[in-house]
């Protein structure tokens, strides 16, 4: 282990396994670059996350984000596929502020973002969720995507009683400049 990759554990040392996983996985494509490229990014490294993982494109158009892809528990969790549909669209116009202001400096900075939220109260379908976001370059080279994974534990037993979900907004992040790796 390099001394960066070690310091960046340090700084999330509570992070479940596959975080770090994921972090690997996005390292891996990120070769020598700033940060890794949609292209370069293999899925196979990560394949048990695969269900966790989502990725929002910005639209400057729509001054918004659209959902490229999204696993099974991310869908799952949101009660339906949300792949092509904005983040407006997905959490609402008051949480989509937020994200979009961390968003903008996970690909401006760029950073990553880390933060776990626990105890949710209900109505949400989710107790507990760990996220990892991580800035995504274009093959232009332009960073216009968020790469991102979800670890969720979910209330099973709400999903069957369809009870309302909204977004969980973590109130701390951890922000890891990329140039600190």
């Amino acid at each position: 282990m390099t001394e960066a990759v070690g310091r960046l554990k340090a700084r999330i040392p509570s992070a479940d396994p596959r975080i770090h996983q994921m972090l690997d996985g996005w390292r891996a494509a990120r070769g020598d670059g700033v940060v890794a490229r949609r292209a370069s990014f293999d899925p196979l490294t990560v394949v048990r996350m695969l269900e966790f993982i989502w990725i929002y494109r910005h639209c400057p158009i729509a001054n918004d984000y659209v959902c490229d892809l999204a696993g099974e528990e991310v869908n799952a969790v949101w009660g339906h596929s949300i792949k092509g549909r904005t983040l407006t669209e997905i959490v609402g116009a008051e949480h989509r502020s937020t994200l979009a202001e961390r968003w903008a400096i996970a690909r401006s900075e760029p950073a990553i973002l880390y933060s776990a939220t626990e105890d949710m109260p209900d109505p949400h379908l989710v107790h507990r969720v760990e996220r990892l976001v991580l800035p995504m370059a274009a093959e232009t080279g332009a960073v216009d995507s968020v790469l991102g994974v979800s670890l969720y534990d979910v209330r099973r037993h709400r999903l069957a009683g369809k009870a309302a979900n909204s977004a969980a907004m973590p109130a701390e992040v951890v922000r890891i400049p990329v140039a600190e790796l």
